[in-house]
């Protein structure tokens, strides 16, 4: 037996007997040996003390075995224990544990510590030092090293007599190095588990009562060093030590019991050590097994030679073609075996080994009304009180950010006392994403009044009394819980160890007056029946108070940063998991097959049956290798943890065990998809299974139902869902069985299964369909005159929907306060303004140095105001500026460049427009009416407009800056329909006020021309990148776009170098060798222009007198194949599908030519020509 501690042989006081009960599964050890218990407890009530050992996991099964026999009259002689309660048994009884135990995340703790500390000293992973990952890793690595009994000694001298790769020496030093701090730091004050059970060895001789006992070990296949060493030392101090293991004794290294048999093997190997005989009691008959198919699967599954037999009914395996379905049959099949065979629930188990299958049962089971117990340890982290300690945190750490912040607001535990907290939070949280409230601004009052909150969204109303309660309420939660913290921030400040930290943290706690609410909330709870909840707040609180003690028992007064001390506080809340106890006795029992604490179910159920998953593919996750592994086996003869190869060989035994559990009906089942949509194939396994029988068949779950309908109905709501996807089939004419039809009929017809039914079929017939307004409705959302902008208008001819989701319903979707959030374009159209009337318009004057301190002065002007201030807060706004800045100068220089070459002038930026001008700067809107009679007040604002006089002629531009190149195109097909009206509109403005911009009477419309802002992104090979093709580049990206008078008075003045065959890079426009206008040029003449103006006002007075007739029908304009859709923010309100909606769509003829269409418009005033 390798490194097991010699004894000197001591005088014994009895003969030692050491028994090993072998079988293979269902042949009756684990009966004989409760059998026995309970028949010596019956002989003798109140004899010698009996100890059954189990793993972990199965003494609470156990222990029911012996509570729920009558006839045992509650003999309290027999204690169901693993190795370490057994220890601490002892302990209690000799004492000789004087320090204290160090738990798992306390130990991780002091790893995490001893790295930060000797980091230079490392070799291999001084980089990996930060992450609490790595702690966690070299704490499984040194238990690894503990379970098998090898000391940082043993690891030095094997470093020392063995030449090894750099690397692996490297690594094992660092090991070594951390394992020896660790153990210094250790002894004396501290035991780990690993420790306390080589003490327990130790002192197991002084123990009267083990002296006594007689010593039963079942449910393990494999031990570790440690454990071999108790059992040795049990057989020398103990009556007896009977064993049982799950083999047929075969010793072959590919048998399927290799690893119990090398258990039995170790146990020989003691006998042998202390000169005793083990007894061997083989069990050869079948106790488990009702019916013969399983008893055959059982005795041939590792069988080389076998005579294939008839199944009987009770092995299936089902193929389904995605895990949840998977689940669903499972359930289904559940609660069909409980009503026709009477089964109860806890009767029935279930096996996975793919983690993702727990959620999946979880979610799903309950819609069945199954109630299961699964064995998942689930982390603590995500419940919300848990989730509070940690932002609470993290807001510390990283000086208030916003995310931890906002986390620890909607954890709403804090907020509890407020009544609707959960809404008031969601209006701060609006209010905060908005306002980009960050650090110490959240306790800036000036950022939190009433009147800011008014302000919220896009629309500004009155308050009403209501409202300015809530956002009173809103203001109050924040002020409270923004004191908490301060407080607690405070009592953090001035502490500087860990008991003092620990101490700060709990006093904050008590003062939030949290261990009492919790409290009040967990009994609440109680009564309510909720008994698992209340159980996790429980958990949850001794969880952070054990943390706590673990931190001030770990590091006590040793001097900490704060920023260490909520890191390790953080770790350690991160490690914590809940431990549930089944709360009620009748359910499914649902565990993984590795550990399957389950026995004699009539029925288990194996899911997940994947290649892959059974056999798994093993990877080694541990910091030693297998290589290093084998290595330090042959070289040090020291064992360690199985390596990846031995792991593999054992699968089979995974499946062998997971499939024995059951009595009566085994099920394997697998699905073909996995949950990322990665294609599955079968366990291996599985073929040999069907190969044992002549008839066993892969039952196709989806198949079956095609055929057989009825398999489908078990439980009411998963019908429901079942009905609706086939009644929706038979909608869209497939063929589907008629079963449907009558169970639709039947459930609608049944009081208890109809709930919700109408509900969910109405989803088969829904259609988007809107209703339209009627007149009074129109003008109480619309008023009794219409203030419309062009934007507006536009925005309906795109889909009435929209309009009526902005302008009447007054949607705001939630702002961020973000980049996106103001607008580029606003920006650039400030700067632009703030420049031009310096310089009064005189673009082609400037020089690169003006260029640039314009920009500088107007940025340092405008960016402060925009946008509550935010603008200069961080880098990313700096690097904003910066290119916003950019993009004015290049702007600027283009401006220059065009308007060296044109002979109009600049004369208005940003004139706007309306009804009632309020200065003599203002352009005066005529009203128009719409066929109701309601006033339509035009408003908005012309960015520049331009002016030229020639002879006792004028000619005026009208200029808009677009930040994108889309937008920025004039579309005369568009304009015709009503779907661009901006420009037409802006030159009827203009020409209505002739006097206001000092023009004379004749002024005629010159260019309605678009100007594209951008910072130009010039595509050029590198030897091509000369000045002039770079420039030339350069100017062509800023041309204008649009459509101009042909009018030959005009022509020059748009580029004073034009010219036959020439083509302008200023404005669309180009002559042929014959002096006319190329055909590719945007023109038209006077008259035309006249004609689209008056038909876009035709336009305007159609588009307003729909919005009042009341119309909302989802119906967006498809455009050049493109629907306004994508770019909607009111997708979310109207739902719009192309399956439901695209019969209204709206379309127009698109091939039309839009400056024929117009011909035929009368011109109002044709005299005035």
């Amino acid at each position: 037996m390798p490194n097991m501690l010699k004894y000197e042989s001591k005088e014994l006081l009895h003969a030692m007997e050491f028994n090993a009960y072998i079988g293979r599964a269902g042949t009756g050890k684990s009966h004989s040996v409760i059998e026995e218990i309970k028949t010596k407890m019956k002989q003798n009530p109140l004899g010698d003390p009996i100890i059954l050992i189990a793993p972990t996991q199965n003494t609470f099964q156990l222990e029911q075995a012996f509570v729920k026999d009558p006839s045992l009259y509650g003999s309290l002689r027999t204690e169901v224990l693993h190795f370490e309660r057994l220890s601490h048994r002892v302990f209690q009884e000799v004492g000789g544990l004087t320090e204290q135990q160090l738990s798992k995340v306390g130990t991780e703790m002091m790893i995490y510590d001893i790295i930060q500390q000797h980091q230079s000293e490392l070799k291999l992973y001084q980089s990996q030092v930060k992450y609490y990952g790595f702690s966690e890793k070299l704490y499984e690595q040194i238990q690894d090293f503990k379970k098998y009994a090898v000391s940082p000694q043993h690891i030095e001298d094997y470093i020392a007599t063995n030449h090894l790769q750099t690397r692996t020496k490297h690594k094992l030093e660092d090991i070594a190095l951390i394992y020896k701090y660790l153990e210094d730091r250790i002894r004396g004050e501290y035991v780990s588990t690993e420790d306390s059970l080589q003490r327990f060895i130790e002192v197991m001789n002084q123990s009267d009562w083990l002296q006594r006992a007689e010593i039963y070990i079942d449910g393990f296949h494999n031990f570790s060093t440690i454990e071999y060493q108790i059992i040795r030392s049990l057989v020398q101090h103990t009556k007896q030590v009977t064993v049982a293991l799950t083999t047929d004794g075969d010793k072959d290294v590919f048998s399927l019991f290799r690893k119990p048999s090398e258990s039995l093997t170790q146990m020989q190997a003691i006998a042998n050590d202390l000169n005793i005989h083990l007894n061997v009691k083989p069990f050869y008959q079948q106790q488990r097994f009702i019916h013969n198919d399983l008893s055959h699967l059982e005795k041939n599954f590792n069988a080389l030679q076998f005579e294939p037999i008839a199944s009987t009914g009770h092995i299936s395996i089902l193929e389904s073609p995605v895990m949840r379905e998977e689940i669903n049959e499972v359930a289904r099949r559940i609660l069909k075996e409980n009503r026709e065979l009477g089964r109860r629930f806890q009767d029935i188990a279930i096996l996975y080994r793919d983690e993702s299958y727990a959620y999946l049962m979880e979610s799903i089971l309950p819609q069945y009304d199954i109630p299961y117990n699964i064995d998942v340890k689930t982390s603590m982290t995500h419940h919300p009180i848990m989730e509070m300690f940690r932002s609470l945190i993290e807001v510390l750490q990283t000086n208030w950010n916003f995310e931890p912040l906002m986390r620890l607001f909607k954890t709403n535990i804090l907020t509890k006392k407020f009544k609707d907290s959960q809404y008031l939070i969601d209006i701060l949280e609006n209010f905060v994403l908005e306002r980009g409230i960050y650090g110490k601004r959240w306790i800036d009052d000036k950022y939190f009044q009433v009147e800011q909150f008014r302000k919220m969204g896009l629309k500004r109303q009155p308050l009403t009394e209501e409202e300015r309660e809530t956002f009173e309420r809103v203001i109050q939660l924040k002020t409270d819980v923004i004191d908490k913290i301060m407080r607690f921030e405070n009592q953090m400040a001035d502490a500087t160890t860990a008991v003092d930290f620990a101490t700060a943290f709990y006093e904050a706690i008590e003062s939030f007056d949290l261990p009492s609410q919790l409290m009040t909330e967990r009994d609440t709870l109680d009564a309510e029946g909720e008994h698992r909840k209340s159980e996790e707040i429980d958990q949850i609180w001794h969880g952070f108070i054990q943390t706590l003690d673990d931190l001030v028992t770990v590091f006590g007064t040793q001097n900490l940063t704060k920023s260490r001390f909520l890191e390790l506080l953080d770790i350690g809340l991160d490690q914590l998991e809940f431990v549930m106890i089944p709360q009620t006795l009748d359910q499914v029992s649902i565990g993984t097959m590795d550990l399957a604490k389950v026995d004699n179910k009539e029925h288990v159920y194996l899911v997940g049956v994947n290649d892959g998953v059974l056999p798994q593919t093993v990877n080694a996750s541990g910091l030693i290798t297998d290589e290093e592994k084998k290595y330090f086996e042959e070289q040090a003869d020291i064992e360690l943890s199985p390596t990846s190869d031995i792991l593999q060989m054992d699968e089979a035994f995974v499946c062998y065990i997971a499939m024995t559990r059951g009595r009566s009906e085994v099920t394997f089942s697998y699905s073909l998809m996995g949950s990322n949509g990665d294609e599955k194939e079968a366990s291996p396994f599985l073929g040999q299974i069907q190969q044992l029988f002549t008839d066993l068949e892969v039952q196709n779950i989806h198949r079956q139902h095609q055929a057989n309908p009825l398999t489908l109905m078990e439980h009411p709501h998963q019908t429901k869902i079942a009905l609706f996807e086939s009644l929706k089939a038979w909608l869209d004419e497939e063929i589907v069985a008629d079963t449907w039809l009558d169970t639709y009929q039947v459930m609608r017809d049944d009081e208890q299964l109809n709930e919700g039914l109408t509900y969910l079929l109405s989803a088969l017939t829904y259609d988007n369909k809107t209703v339209q307004l009627s007149e009074s409705l129109s003008k109480d959302l619309y008023g009794t005159t219409i203030n419309a902008s062009v934007s507006r208008f536009e925005g309906y001819q795109s889909c009435p929907f929209k309009h009526f989701a902005s302008h009447g319903l007054r949607l705001n979707e939630r702002t961020k306060y973000k980049l996106e959030n103001f607008d580029l374009g606003d920006i650039f159209h400030q700067v632009l303004k703030f420049i031009s009337e310096k310089i009064n318009g005189d673009f082609k004057n400037l020089n690169i140095k003006q260029i640039h301190k314009l920009t500088s002065d107007a940025l340092s002007e405008i960016l402060p105001e925009i946008q509550f201030n935010l603008l200069n807060s961080t880098a990313y706004y700096r690097y904003l500026s910066q290119r916003i800045g950019s993009i004015v100068e290049t702007t600027l220089t283009a401006l220059k460049y065009q308007g060296s070459y044109s002979k109009f002038t600049p004369q208005r930026f940003e004139a706007s427009f309306r009804k009632k001008p309020r200065d003599n700067q203002e352009l005066y809107a005529q009203p128009l009416q719409t066929k109701q009679g309601v006033p339509i007040n035009i408003r908005g604002q012309i960015d520049r407009i331009d002016t030229y006089n020639h002879g006792n002629e004028s000619f005026v531009n009208i200029i808009d800056y677009k930040s994108s190149k889309y937008s920025g195109t004039l579309d005369l097909t568009k304009v015709y329909y009503g779907m661009q009206m901006q420009m037409m509109t802006y030159m009827d403005i203009v020409l209505q006020n002739k006097a206001r911009l000092g023009l004379t009477n004749m002024t005629k419309p010159g260019g309605l021309l678009y100007f594209h802002v951008h910072e130009p992104r010039i595509k050029l090979a590198w030897n091509e990148l000369n000045e002039t093709k770079r420039d030339l580049e350069f100017i062509q990206s800023f041309k204008l776009s649009g459509l101009l008078n042909s009018d030959e008075a005009v022509l020059d003045a748009f580029d004073t170098r034009i010219e036959p065959s020439y083509n302008s890079d200023i404005v669309p426009l180009g002559l042929k060798k014959d002096g006319g206008i190329k055909s590719n040029s945007k023109v038209a003449d006077e008259k035309t222009i006249y004609k689209l103006i008056q038909h876009n006002k035709q336009n305007f007075i159609e588009t307003a007198s729909n919005i009042m007739d009341g119309h909302t029908e989802v119906a967006p304009m498809k455009y050049n194949q493109t629907l306004p859709c994508d770019f909607c923010n009111y997708k979310p309100v109207c739902h719009v599908d192309g399956m439901i909606d695209s019969k209204r769509y709206r379309t127009v003829d698109e091939t039309i030519n839009p400056i024929e269409a117009v011909q035929n418009m009368e011109l109002e005033s044709e005299e005035e020509e």
